[in-house]
């Protein structure tokens, strides 16, 4: 049993404790893909597919090339290290804690746009619905259910996410139904087949598919959520992992089945209205004004578990830090009922939502991509470092899982980084430099048994 204390300081919770273990591998399967949203395709369709020029399909496709090598990282360093942390405590295991510090850091970014991105995403489409509502107000109707979901335990989460997981789906099916049904009345049934759903000889080229590339990145960030909820798990840490690559396998089929039909009904990616809400009026030209509202009231509920399971997983990598005493304990503590990270969950709603009124998106797209992939990066290290040259397993099998696919993960994540928006890569590199100071600020105050003089 875990011994705590708590005290309350202006709704604050002052516990220690364990996070308390529910979650079973099925869970951990439905967190992830909630995370990852099997209608986020639908919100990214627009940026993606004019950043793309109509390659939004060979854009996830590559992608998705990455997110395997990285996935299998993941699942290697949860069986061996099951802790919250995830990626910093993969980092801090395998290479030093000062780089896991940088790396978490950087993942961090990731995990602090996230429920701004969701939130806000989700605000936009429904605004579509409800224009005469305020975006502050709107952006509070789904902000406070996420964080008080969070709040209140992972068990009462994981219950949401399988009902959202189950709308998501449904709204899916119809959207690809009714694409179907109207490719086929317009072309008959080679329709559904054509090229023009994959590639524009016009437009293609290798850089412009890196470049969407960077964008179906976002849908696929997720998968790795699934390992920082280790400790809420009653599974072992291989199976931990194993739901991570589960999660990235599934989602990918809905996703390119998703922009796949929607490149072939609306091929000219000119021509939308709004980039930010493309595919209402995709739904809208194959199933009318009803298909769109049921798809966009979908997309923007499903906001609210995906940014629920962002916020968790983000309150995750906050409180593995605060408990290894490299941010302050403040975000270490846990609720002394719910056995909660309450202190982490509120300060993320709060930064959630007035991010969330004053970034502009493309701007969190752009931050977001960065922090994931040196996150991504780290882990892939990672792998190297602590099996191939620690352990030295290098023979037969071991060549590839800790030598080649690391190492293909790394430069891929490392290419995609390269060819990302500049005004992303300047902000999250300095994002990544004031990291660096904190670790260096840390380092500097530190007492001679190890202890921060901020604690």
């Amino acid at each position: 049993k875990a011994i705590s204390t708590t005290k309350s300081i202006f709704g604050f919770s002052k516990s220690t404790g364990e996070l308390k273990k529910v979650l079973k591998t099925r869970d951990l399967v439905i967190f992830g893909l909630v995370f990852m949203a099997p209608v986020s395709a639908q919100t990214l369709f627009g940026e993606l597919s004019v950043l793309s020029q109509g390659h939004a399909v060979l854009s996830y496709l590559f992608a998705l090339v990455a997110m395997l090598f990285t996935a299998s990282s993941y699942g290697i360093m949860a069986g061996q290290y099951p802790k919250a942390g995830s990626t910093y405590n993969y980092t801090s295991q395998a290479i030093h804690p000062n780089v896991g510090f940088v790396a978490g850091w950087a993942i961090l970014l990731d995990y602090l746009m996230m429920p701004i991105l969701l939130t806000k995403l989700s605000a936009i489409f429904m605004l579509e619905l409800l224009p005469f509502v305020p975006f502050w107000l709107m952006l509070l109707a789904f902000l406070i259910p996420i964080t008080l979901f969070n709040y209140f335990g992972t068990k009462l989460t994981a219950r949401v996410n399988i009902f959202m997981m189950l709308a998501m789906l449904f709204s899916l099916i119809l959207f690809i139904g009714f694409a179907i049904k109207s490719l086929v009345s317009e072309g008959g049934l080679g329709a559904i087949f054509a090229l023009k759903g994959i590639v524009h000889s016009e437009t293609f080229s290798t850089n412009v598919v890196v470049a969407g590339a960077s964008i179906a990145v976002l849908s696929y960030l997720g998968f790795d959520a699934v390992t920082t909820m280790a400790e809420d798990s009653r599974v072992s840490g291989k199976m931990v992992g194993t739901a991570a690559v589960t999660c990235l396998l599934f989602a990918s089929v809905f996703y390119i089945g998703q922009v796949y039909f929607a490149t072939l009904v609306m091929p000219d990616f000119t021509s939308y209205a709004s980039q930010d809400t493309a595919f209402f009026e995709i739904a809208i030209a194959v199933g009318g004004s009803a298909l769109a509202t049921v798809c966009t009231l979908i997309i923007a509920i499903s906001g609210i578990s995906t940014g629920l399971a962002g916020q968790s997983a983000g309150s995750r990598i906050l409180y593995g830090m605060g408990r290894d005493k490299v941010l302050p304990k403040f975000f270490a503590n846990l609720h002394e009922k719910y056995k909660t990270p309450s202190n982490s969950i509120i300060i993320l709603a709060i930064l959630g939502y007035f991010g969330a009124l004053l970034l502009p998106l493309d701007l969190i797209f752009s931050i977001m991509v960065f922090g994931a992939l040196i996150g991504f990066i780290c882990v892939n290290l990672s792998v190297i470092v602590e099996f191939f040259f620690k352990r030295k397993k290098r023979q037969g099998k071991h060549l590839f899982l800790y030598l080649l696919f690391p190492l293909l993960g790394t430069m891929i994540c490392a290419y995609i980084m390269i060819n990302m928006d500049l005004l992303g890569l300047i902000v999250g590199t300095c994002w990544v430099l004031l990291g660096i100071v904190v670790l260096i600020v840390r380092l500097k105050y530190m007492k001679i048994d190890g202890e921060m003089n901020w604690y």
